[in-house]
Order: C-alpha cells, then structure tokens, then sequence
C-alpha cells in the first residue's frame, strides 16, 4: 500500500453560487515511503492546490471537491475528514513548507516560540523541554549560531536562515511525509543547492517520504525520483526523473526543459567604453557613537571599478547581500556614494536628472515597483510627463502606445491595473516604463527571478530583440548563472562588495579563476 495516494482529485472554486473552472482537474499519483516525488509546472498549473487539498487547507465551501476524488494516507481518507483527525495529522504526520517563509512566520514571535507551539501541541511537552528539542532542531538544520538565533526574530534572519527555520519547524515531530511547496524559489544558487542537500540528508536520517513542489525542473532533477508535470490543472505526464529528461513525451514538458536553456544572441557591440566606474563605495552608517560619528560601516559596495561598452551586456553576478542591486542603484543616482560614475558625453558630476535620461533601471519585483493606483497608461507616461513635459499629450500617446507594442502589448492594456496581469506581463510593463524615455543604459536588476521558466525565456528574449533593434547597453543583475550566460558578454563576480572576478562570459563559465565563482558556477549545474 502506498504511503500517500490521490486519486481522481477535482478541485473546484464556486464564487456568487456560481462554479468556476477547475483548479485541479481528475489528479491520480502516489507516493511510497521514503520517496522524493517532484510535482512541476508554472504558475497556475495547480501544484500548490494539490498539495493543500491534502491537508484540508482550502478555503472550504468556496472550494470543493467532486464525489470521486479521494486521498489516502496509510490507507485513512483525509477529503471531507473531521477537523480534530486534520489537526492531528498536520504538522505531525504530515509537515508543510510553505512558499514564502517570512509571509508565513508569525512577524511578533520570536523562532523559538513558533517552533516550540508546534512540539507543545503534538506532544504535549513542557515549554522547557521544547526549547531543548528546538535547539536541536535548529542544529540538524544547520543554521549557524543556533543558541543566538532562537531568540530572533523572522526578519533579523536572511532568506535561507527563514527557510531553514521553516524546515525545522515541519520536522519537528518527524512526519512520514514533508510537503516543500516551491521552497527554493527566492533563494541564491548556492543557498538552493544548501536546502536541496539539507531536505535529502534529513529524508535519510528520518526517513521521510517528500513532496517537491516547484517550477524549476533543474530544481527537480537534483531531488526528485520521480516526477508528475501539470498543466492548466491535469496531470500531462509521470515518469522517473531520469525518463522525464532524457525522454520526454509531452510538448510542454519538452518545453520546460528547453526552457532551461536559453540561447545567447550575438550583438554587434561597438568600440570604446560607454560607461565607466571608478572607486565606487556605497557605506550604510551601522553604528554610532555617542557623539553622533559613525564608528562602523555596511560596505555594501567597496571601491568597485569597471567599463561597459556600447550595445555590451554586462552581467553581474552573486549571493543575496554582495551589493549587485546597491551598484546598480547607484548608477541611476538611487543612493549616495563616492567615486566617479561617468556615462559617455556626461562628466562625473552630471545630475541625477540628467544620469535619468541615459540609463533607466528595471526593478526585481515589478507588483511592487509599478503603483497599484495608477493605469498603465499613467505608468508608462509618467516619465514623459516629467522629463518631456512640452511634449502634447498626442505625442506622449503615441510614444507609449509605440513601446507598449515593442514589449508585446497592445493598447487594450492602456486602462488597466497592475493586479489586472500575470508576472510576465508585469514585467514587460516595467520595461516598457523604462524604455519610453529611450535610455541609452538599461540596469536590470534581477528581472527574472521570480516567473516561471517558460516566461523567463520569452521575456529574455524579448530583452535581446530590444538590445539589438535599439542598441542598447545592459547591466543585468541576477543570481541565475543560467540566465546570465544566456545575455552577458562580460561578467564581473560580487562579493562582499568587491568585484573578485572579471572576464568574458566564455572565461567565466569554462576556466573560473575564483573559488567562489567556481562554487557558484557549481550549484547552477
């Protein structure tokens, strides 16, 4: 008998009394004891619907199930089951990881209250016990400084440190199945790598059964035995890790796959330097002493120097931390530095106005960098109205509807919201707002991280078409070594605020000098 088993699961949402369509659509797989089962596809495919449907964690009666939909564990019926027979199961029997951990930490609570609550509940321990058993559990998880960092809080700790923290919490009470729903999404390369080897050396150790719940195949193929596709809520395909990538029979799964690999377009990049850094230093005051005088310093960026060529992707690459955003902000005149940043045909001490006009910058989340007030159209002329206010509102129209349409938009979007479209669409919005005030310089600060594969490839895509048509000179940021691969020419290494490598992409991928890059380069494979 399998562990856990689905079978014919329909997941439904009724709105108004009215039902609408299908978010999960007649689902069957299994799981056995001590297997690793991948369960992959983009936004929307049903994934997370899936893997919530066998916990009870629905809103239910909005959500509903039909009459032959079914999920056993050790052969006991959880759809439609009592609530007190649910609560005993979740975090017991069956642990969760949710997938964003600072959204699902309880902000006002410090670590180790919100991992003891769950050992309190399930086994009925005292507060003094459980912060033992806490301890522990922080250690297997290897978070550093475990003692300290119980008496954190969720946003004194960085993205890997919560994810961890989420891990021990699901643990806890050693289930025979943990549940990871995307759980390395927002993570570096090699912090995906760290919870990937965490979550196999705990299968091992507590010999658990895993769910693995995520949009990344590569992802996938480093943890799964076997893996389940979904598309638009149906299961399309269910193979071995190894058939599913060496014969995929599905379309899209081949297309998940190719995604992985997008191809880098050769530009013609012109001859002599575009832009040129020197000395930059970024310095956050951290500490002051009683006089007011600033004793201690974030270097965020430490005297990094560089020069970028005309129509010339730069890429810029490193962990969460390394000052790849803090320089690229810098650049658009977004923070406060020293050194010299100078932009062709403009002196060091050029304004921020006139820094504005030649390099624009895309930001890494755009539902948080376009304002959920305003229309799309507002957004993209915004920039207009400000630096090209004896323009008519004719021509600001037309200028708009023109990079609206470069972006692969149409003017139907003119008077809608950002909440109105997906990520990629988002995303291209963001574009567009930087494109209509025909920068020469365009900053991308990790425009890819947080969409699914296949709309990764069409939006870089997108981004080489426009370097080549506008001549454009780029600097991506991003921790996707595979991304970065697939635009940059050349690419200087992060860390600590230093640059500690620069090269050709070619140099950087095939002989790394630095034993970072070569970690990183690594964790990407």
């Amino acid at each position: 008998m399998p562990l856990l088993e689905v079978k014919n699961l329909t997941v439904g949402f009724s709105s108004r009394d009215e039902q609408q369509a299908l978010a999960v659509d007649d689902v069957s797989f299994s799981l056995d004891k001590g297997e690793v089962l991948g369960i992959v596809g983009e936004s929307g495919s049903g994934k997370s619907v899936t893997a919530l449907s066998i916990l009870g964690l629905l809103p239910y009666p909005k959500a509903y199930h039909l009459s032959q939909s079914s999920i056993t564990f050790n052969g006991l019926e959880l759809l439609n089951a009592q609530e007190n027979l649910l609560r005993g199961i979740r975090g017991s029997k069956i642990g969760f990881i949710f997938q964003e951990p600072m959204s699902s930490l309880n902000p006002l609570h410090r670590i180790e209250d919100q991992i003891a609550e769950n050992l309190m509940q399930h086994q009925q321990i005292s507060k003094r016990e459980a912060r033992k058993k806490v301890l522990k559990l922080l250690l297997l998880t290897g978070i550093q400084n475990a003692r300290k960092r119980m008496k954190a809080y969720p946003y004194e700790l960085s993205g890997g440190q919560r994810q961890r923290v989420m891990i021990a919490m699901a643990i806890a009470n050693n289930p025979d199945i943990l549940i990871a729903d995307e759980p390395t999404t927002a993570l570096d390369v090699t912090v995906q790598q760290q919870i990937i080897d965490l979550l196999l050396k705990l299968k091992k150790k507590l010999g658990m059964a895993i769910i693995f719940i995520s949009h990344d195949l590569q992802v996938i193929k480093k943890i799964a035995d076997r893996v389940c596709v979904m598309k638009s809520g149906k299961l399309i395909e269910c193979n071995s890790t190894a058939n599913i990538f060496s014969n995929p029979q599905c379309d899209y799964t081949k297309t998940l796959i190719s995604s992985h690999s997008p191809l880098k377009i050769n530009n013609n990049v012109l001859g002599g330097p575009f832009l040129r850094v020197d000395g930059l230093k970024v310095w956050f005051p951290l500490k002051k002493n009683f006089w007011g005088r600033v004793e201690e310093y974030v270097k965020a960026v430490d005297g990094v120097s560089f020069e970028l060529q005309r129509n010339q992707t730069l890429g810029i690459v490193g962990e969460s931390g390394s000052g790849k955003s803090t320089l690229g902000q810098s650049i658009v005149g977004l923070n406060k530095f020293s050194g010299n940043i100078i932009i062709e045909k403009q002196g060091a001490k050029s304004t921020n106005r006139e820094k504005g006009l030649k390099a624009q910058i895309v930001f890494q989340d755009p539902y948080n960098a376009l304002n959920p007030r305003m229309t799309i159209e507002e957004i993209v002329r915004e920039g207009l109205d400000i630096h090209f206010s004896h323009l008519s509102d004719k021509d600001k129209i037309a200028r708009v509807l023109i990079v609206l349409q470069e972006v692969g938009l149409n003017k139907d979007v003119l008077n809608k919201y950002p909440h109105e479209f997906s990520g990629g669409q988002r995303q291209r919005i963001a574009i567009a707002r930087a494109l209509v005030l025909e920068p020469e310089l365009l900053i991308l600060d990790e425009p890819t991280s947080a969409l699914d594969v296949t709309i990764q490839a069409q939006v870089l895509k997108l981004l080489q078409d426009i370097q080549i048509k506008r001549n454009l000179s780029y600097i991506f940021i991003s921790h996707d070594m595979k991304a970065v691969k697939a635009m940059a020419d050349v690419i200087a290494v992060m860390k600590d605020g230093k640059i500690i490598e620069f090269g050709t992409s070619d140099k950087i991928f095939t002989h790394p000098e630095n034993p970072y890059t070569q970690k990183l380069i690594l964790a990407s494979l």
